[in-house]
C-alpha cells in the first residue's frame, strides 16, 4: 500500500517533531543543571564573599572605638561601638543562615572569638567606668590576639568560598563542554536523519512533478500524447491520469479549432474580399453611372468591408497566438528601420487629423532578434491606437532607447489618457478604453492585446503609464 502526500509528510513531521523534543529536553535537562549551579553561586557564594566583607568591616571599626574609648573614656565612642557591634551579630547571623556546614563551623570559631573579645572588652569597660586601676597591657594583648585570630578566619572563610565558587565554575566549564559534545553529536545526527528523510519525501513529490512539469511544456508546446504513467503517490497518479483524459480532450480540441480556422479563412475572407472588390468595381463605374449619394454609401461601404477584413484577420491570428500555432521568424534585426516604416505607414492619417507625429530614435540601436513582420504589426496596433485616441493638433512620439542589454520602445500620445484602475486590463482582448467626454474612438479592443502576445513571445515586456492631463504611455522592452 502507497501512502498518500498526506500521510508522508505527517509521518515526517512527527518524526522530526519527536527528534526535536528529545533535543530539548536534554537541552533543558542541561539548563537546569547550569542554573542550579549558577544560582547555588549567585544566593550563596556571592553572598557569603558580601558577608565577610561586612563582617570585617564592621569588626574593624568596633575595634576602631573599643580603643578610641579605652584613651577619650567618652560615651559616644561606646555607643558607635555598640552599633558596629549590632552590625557584626546581625551579618554573622545571616551568613551563619546560608552557609553550607564547613563555612558555618568557621563562622562558629568567629562567634566563639567574638564573644571572647567582648567579654574582655566588657570587663575592661566595667574597671574604666569605675575608675579603677586595672592591667591594661594584658588585656591590649588578649584582645589583640582576638582580632588576629577574627580577622584570619574571616580570611579563611574568603579563601575557603573563592575556593568553592572556583570549583562550581569549573564543574559549569566541564558541564558546558559535556552538553557541547552530546549537543553536537546530536545536532550533527539530527540533521542527517532529517536531511535523509526531506530528501525521501522530497523525491517522491518532485520527482513525479517533474514528470508532470516537462509533460505541461510538451502540452503548451501543442503536444498532447496522453502517455503519461506515474504510480507514486496515489494523489501523483490520479493527476496524471487527468493529464492523460486533459491530453485527450486538448488533441480533440486542437482538431476542432484546426478546423475551425479553414473555415474561418474560406468562409469569411472570401466573401469578404468578393464584396471588397465589387464595391471597388462600382465605385470605378464598371456597372454604370453612379450619382454622388450612391458613390457615399458605396464608399462607406468599402471602407467597412476593410474594417470587417482586418477585423477578421485580427481574430484569428490573435486565435493562433493564444492556441501557440504562430509561426515565427526570428532574425537579428535593428529596430530603427521598423520604427520608420510603421511611421511611414499611419503619416496620412496623421496628417489628415493634424497630429505632430515625432520620433526620437537614436543611431547604433543595438540589434534584437525579431520576426520582423510580427515586430511590425505590434508597432503598427500601438502607433495606430495612439493616434485614434490622439485629438486634433495633438502630439504622438515614438522613442527608441538601449537599456541595459535590453531596447526599450516607447509610444506617448497627449490623449485623454487611461483610467487608474485600467492600467493592468488595458491589454485583455476585446478591452475598450472608455475616455467619455467629448472624444471617444472606436475599435474591436484586439489591438493591444495582439501586441501584447507578440512581445512576450519575442521573450519581452510590455506595459502603459498614465500621465493625467497628458496622455498615455505604451512602453515595450526586448531583449538584446
Amino acid at each position: 500500500m502507497r501512502l498518500t502526500l498526506f500521510s508522508r509528510l505527517i509521518l515526517g513531521y512527527l518524526a522530526v517533531f519527536a527528534l526535536v523534543i528529545a533535543v530539548s529536553l536534554y537541552a533543558l535537562q542541561e539548563l537546569q543543571r547550569f542554573d542550579d549551579i549558577t544560582q547555588s553561586i549567585l544566593d550563596r557564594d556571592n553572598r557569603i564573599l558580601d558577608y565577610e566583607k561586612k563582617l570585617a568591616d564592621s569588626f574593624l571599626s568596633q575595634v576602631r572605638y573599643e580603643r578610641k574609648f579605652v584613651i577619650a573614656k567618652d560615651q559616644a565612642l561606646y555607643r558607635e561601638f555598640l552599633k558596629f557591634k549590632g552590625d557584626f551579630e546581625r551579618y554573622l547571623n545571616e551568613a551563619s543562615g546560608i552557609a553550607d556546614p564547613k563555612l558555618a563551623a568557621l563562622l562558629n570559631q568567629v562567634k566563639q572569638d567574638y564573644d571572647r573579645y567582648h567579654e574582655l572588652f566588657d570587663k575592661e569597660t566595667v574597671q574604666i567606668k569605675a575608675h579603677r586601676e586595672y592591667p591594661q597591657g594584658w588585656y591590649n594583648r588578649e584582645k589583640n590576639q582576638i582580632t588576629d585570630r577574627i580577622l584570619g578566619l574571616l580570611e579563611q572563610l574568603q579563601a575557603e568560598r573563592q575556593q568553592g565558587t572556583y570549583r562550581k565554575v569549573r564543574e559549569l566549564a566541564d558541564a558546558g563542554a559535556r552538553a557541547r559534545d552530546a549537543a553536537l553529536t546530536i545536532t550533527i545526527a539530527s540533521l542527517l536523519f532529517i536531511l535523509v528523510l526531506s530528501l525521501l519525501i522530497a523525491r517522491s513529490i518532485t520527482r513525479p512533478i517533474s514528470i508532470l512539469k516537462n509533460k505541461t511544456r510538451e502540452i503548451a508546446s501543442g503536444r498532447f500524447e496522453a502517455d503519461l504513467r506515474l504510480s507514486s503517490p496515489p494523489e501523483i497518479g490520479e493527476l496524471a491520469a487527468s493529464f492523460n483524459l486533459m491530453c485527450r480532450k486538448l488533441s480533440e480540441i486542437d482538431k476542432m479549432k484546426s478546423d475551425f480556422f479553414a473555415a474561418m479563412s474560406h468562409e469569411l475572407r472570401t466573401p469578404l474580399t468578393s464584396i471588397k472588390e465589387g464595391t471597388g468595381l462600382l465605385l470605378e463605374g464598371v456597372g454604370g453611372a453612379t450619382t454622388e449619394k450612391q458613390r457615399k454609401l458605396l464608399t462607406i461601404l468599402a471602407e467597412e468591408s476593410n474594417r470587417l477584413i482586418g477585423l477578421v484577420n485580427s481574430l484569428l491570428d490573435l486565435s493562433k497566438m493564444e492556441a501557440g500555432m504562430m509561426n515565427y521568424s526570428f532574425e537579428k534585426a535593428s529596430l530603427a528601420p521598423l520604427i520608420k516604416k510603421a511611421v511611414g505607414e499611419i503619416t496620412p492619417l496623421v496628417e489628415a487629423k493634424g497630429i505632430q507625429l515625432e520620433t526620437e530614435v537614436p543611431s547604433g540601436l543595438p540589434t534584437v532578434k525579431v520576426d520582423r513582420e510580427r515586430i511590425l504589426q505590434a508597432l503598427r496596433n500601438l502607433i495606430g491606437n495612439a493616434v485614434k485616441f490622439t485629438p486634433k493638433a495633438g502630439r504622438v512620439t515614438i522613442a527608441a532607447r538601449p537599456v541595459t542589454g535590453k531596447v526599450e520602445v516607447s509610444v506617448r500620445d497627449t490623449g485623454p489618457g487611461i483610467a487608474a484602475e485600467n492600467l493592468k486590463t488595458i491589454f485583455n482582448k476585446f478591452h475598450q478604453e472608455n475616455s467619455g467626454g467629448a472624444f471617444s474612438a472606436n475599435g474591436s479592443g484586439l489591438g493591444l492585446a495582439i501586441a501584447k502576445h507578440i512581445i512576450v513571445s519575442h521573450g519581452g515586456e510590455i506595459w502603459a503609464e498614465n500621465h493625467p492631463d497628458q496622455g498615455s504611455t505604451f512602453i515595450f522592452v526586448l531583449p538584446c
